[in-house]
């Protein structure tokens, strides 16, 4: 359990930051306002380095 204190943008008392099934999210302690968490997944690319089609010529600089 994390709280951070005035920091709801409603009233600015202190959020508490908490989850449940369905995700965490911030609840203030003084007004009740509740904000969700989106947590952001990491991107991740692989990349192959693939072979040139047959027939066509290097480019020279």
């Amino acid at each position: 359990m994390a709280v951070m204190f005035r920091a709801c943008p409603r009233c600015e008392g202190d959020l508490n930051i908490r989850s449940d099934h369905y995700g965490e999210y911030q609840e203030c302690l003084q007004c009740g306002h509740v904000v969700d968490i989106q947590r952001k997944l990491p991107v991740t690319f692989k990349i192959q380095k693939g072979k040139m089609k047959p027939g066509r010529k290097p480019k020279v600089a």
